[in-house]
């Protein structure tokens, strides 16, 4: 597999107005655990993130509907004007998606959405989940229906998440392999393998974590309800062995008396 080759040891790329970011992100491997997402090329623990959620991904729910998706930059302030000064790394979080789970009831085209709350990046994206083939997910670029605005519609397909033994590959449009995701140990990992630009990179990250959300959630619905079902069918066979064992003691209580007229 694929290994990004930045230096470990260096801190992360900063820019001095980070709301200009200059041509294409390079390859990484970015990790999620609990709410925050880090590139595996920082050894330090305590290294900046680059995204965070506003819920540890391990406990959300089918239930769950609203996600905060926050992009954190970074820019690099001098304390003062001597040359030999530590320089200050600010950073500047910045809320720039909704994942969202639409209740059933509401009959919605897509089962998740990821919602752009500003006017840059790809805009909003439907994302789709199936059992059929090597195919688990897919993402496309959504927009309204010219008869009907309250429905979204697939426009253009951004990514498709494919089974490849124990990974996942993530494919783009163009049917190149772009990102591997795996996990291991409660740690999630996805490695991204192609340079690409902001936007895209945003998406991806953000479509990964929705495919988490369902991912778990669909898991944590299957143990609860083998669970009751396990306890259900413990209570059945416990019902039934109380009523064998009063019916055969109502017989013996019954033959006793029998034989003492």
């Amino acid at each position: 597999m694929t290994q990004p080759t930045a230096n470990a040891d260096q801190p992360p790329d900063y820019a001095e107005n980070p709301t200009i970011i200059q041509g294409s992100l390079p390859p990484d491997t970015l990790r999620l655990a609990g709410r925050s997402i880090h590139s595996a090329t920082f050894r330090d623990a305590d290294a900046p993130g680059l995204y965070e959620l506003n819920h540890q991904i391990d406990f959300l729910r089918e239930t769950d509907r609203l996600v905060q998706f926050t992009r954190i930059d970074y820019s690099v302030k001098n304390r003062s004007r001597d040359a030999a000064s530590v320089p200050e790394i600010v950073p500047h979080p910045r809320h720039i998606f909704n994942l969202e789970r639409p209740q059933a009831i509401m009959q919605e085209a897509f089962p998740y959405y990821i919602k752009s709350v500003s006017r840059s990046g790809l805009g909003s994206i439907g994302l789709k989940f199936s059992k059929i083939g090597k195919s688990v997910c897919k993402a496309w670029r959504v927009g309204r229906k010219a008869s009907d605005k309250s429905v979204f519609e697939a426009r253009e397909l951004l990514f498709d998440v494919r089974s490849n033994n124990d990974v996942l590959d993530w494919i783009d449009g163009q049917e190149v392999r772009i990102a591997v995701e795996y996990s291991q140990d409660n740690m999630y990992s996805l490695n991204i393998l192609a340079p690409m630009d902001r936007a895209m990179r945003d998406a991806l990250v953000a479509a990964w974590c929705v495919r988490l959300w369902n991912s778990l959630a669909v898991r944590f619905h299957k143990r609860e309800t083998w669970n009751r079902g396990e306890h259900s069918a413990f209570d059945l066979i416990q019902s039934k062995a109380n009523n064998v064992a009063i019916s055969l003691l109502k017989s013996n209580t019954s033959c006793r008396h029998a034989q003492l007229v």
